[in-house]
């Protein structure tokens, strides 16, 4: 089995994904969920943190950015967390709300963009702040010596680890600038089911796709 790189000459042999957990007591479409608009042509997207309109994180903040767009121009884009809290992001047509304060548990964040003629629209973000945990993964893999169409890989550099609590939706990542790494201990994990996979880079910064997944159930 084989990645398949962003550039067809470039591409990076298969990394396998090996997982052990350990207990103890660490291209989307943009998400218009909850689409609330009073004019047709004034749209608004998240795109980050996550375009999939929900993430679970245990930091105490989060930055929430998009764009919005209007055939009468945008004037303003505001956020509001249903837990307390609001401010105006920084931009319009391109915008970010940086480090809204989140409390643990869920928070439902509304973002609304309005427009010169008072037209607005709306979107939400579910972000579920959890405690951090003491649960552990450890990951190993081999590291690649061939791209996809069999030419030796001379100039491996790395890897990235992406992980999170729903299959196929990653909201950390861990980024290792040493290809001589083939073992990582993922650390501060909380009870639950866990998702990684693996990407491989090269010094042209050109990076692989996702490894297979593998789930890992942390205590």
């Amino acid at each position: 089995m084989k990645f398949h790189a962003i550039a067809p000459h470039a591409c990076l042999m298969m990394l396998v994904l090996v997982s052990a957990a350990c207990g103890g007591g660490s291209g989307a479409t943009p998400f218009e969920g909850n689409r609330v608009s009073t004019a047709p042509n004034l749209k608004l997207t998240i795109t980050q943190p996550t375009s999939n309109g929900e993430m679970e994180t245990s930091d105490d903040s989060v930055t929430v950015a998009g764009t919005a767009d209007s055939n009468a121009g945008i004037v303003s884009v505001e956020w509001a967390n249903d837990q307390g809290g609001q401010g105006t992001a920084s931009g319009t047509e391109s915008w970010t709300a940086d480090s809204i304060p989140l409390v643990l548990g869920e928070n439902l964040i509304t973002v609304t963009a309005q427009d010169s003629t008072g037209a607005t629209a709306s979107r939400t973000i579910l972000v579920k702040r959890e405690t951090a945990g003491t649960g552990s993964v450890t990951l190993s893999w081999e590291a690649p010596t061939t791209r996809a169409d069999g030419s030796p890989l001379t100039n491996l550099a790395g890897y990235y680890i992406y992980y999170g609590r729903m299959s196929g939706v990653y909201d950390y990542e861990i980024k290792i600038d040493n290809p001589g790494v083939t073992t990582y201990v993922v650390e501060g994990l909380t009870p639950g089911t866990w998702y990684f996979v693996l990407t491989s880079y090269d010094s042209d910064g050109i990076e692989s796709e996702y490894s297979e997944e593998a789930e890992r159930e942390v205590m």
